[in-house]
């Protein structure tokens, strides 16, 4: 495997592992603070018709409750679209909270800190209760979520690099055995005492049989020092051939050889 993917799908797996913990963590911690108090802490209570004025946190959800079989009406005053009251009929949530001799008639919803003014018209008693939020839980499970996306995405990536990435293993290459023998690569020998130069050699392997095994036994050749080169001796020159004797004829006779120039002249 490629050492980038090894990398990638490493770093992939820590970010996952990690945003798991987080998420578990930030979300237990955050299930929590709200399992303690349901309903939240008493901020404030009173009759209406009222104006309350307060500090209000943007970390924190305040809930609105009115005496049971009251109608009372909540506004914010000066508020705008992000600090505002949000009844509970809009979700269809009144029941989702319960508190003894009240009704949960909505939230009130603000997004920037600070003092607020919050009317209330109507006849009846009127409690607000303040649920703080854990900032610290509610960052750990954000973070561990998008922690858990990031880490999917990098493993994908690592998964592409599994096939798009060579491993760059050096090639192997196969020598073919010949029936008498193989061949292994040059080695380095001796030192030429002449030249100074290594002496390079070649180590062969006969086929030499075991009769248990039947492999072949390695035969190493031990270098030999360079000889010197000795003097060509000088050609002798050839003796001439000697003329052959007239071979003389069985039976005791003997055969002259004619001359014309032995005839006596007239």
């Amino acid at each position: 495997m490629h050492i980038v993917t090894k990398i990638t799908l490493g770093i992939g797996g820590v970010i996952l592992l990690g945003s798991i913990i987080a998420m578990i963590v930030g979300g237990s911690s955050f299930a929590d603070d709200i399992a303690e108090n349901p309903e939240g802490i008493g901020k404030w209570n009173g009759t209406s018709p009222t104006t309350y004025s307060g500090e209000f946190n943007m970390m924190a959800q305040y809930y609105v409750f009115v005496e049971n079989g009251s109608t009372v009406n909540v506004t914010v005053i000066d508020g705008n679209a992000t600090n505002y009251f949000e009844s509970c009929e809009e979700w269809g949530d009144c029941d989702s909270i319960t508190l003894s001799g009240y009704d949960y008639v909505g939230d009130i919803v603000i997004s920037n800190g600070g003092t607020w003014d919050i009317e209330f018209s109507g006849e009846g008693e009127v409690i607000i209760k303040e649920q703080e939020i854990n900032l610290g839980g509610l960052l750990a499970m954000a973070g561990g979520f998008y922690g858990i996306c990031c880490s999917v995405c990098v493993l994908g990536l690592g998964v592409i690099f599994i096939f798009a990435l060579d491993d760059n293993k050096p090639q192997q290459i196969i020598m073919m055995q010949q029936p008498g023998a193989f061949v292994q690569p040059m080695q380095q020998g001796t030192i030429d005492p002449h030249t100074g130069q290594p002496i390079m050699h070649q180590a062969t392997y006969p086929q030499m049989g075991n009769a248990q095994t039947g492999m072949a036994q390695p035969v190493y050749n031990q270098p030999t020092p360079a000889q010197p080169v000795q003097p060509t001796q000088p050609v002798q020159p050839t003796q001439p051939v000697q003329p052959t004797q007239p071979v003389q004829p069985s039976g005791g006779f003997s055969q002259s050889v004619y001359n014309s120039q032995d005839e006596p002249k007239l």
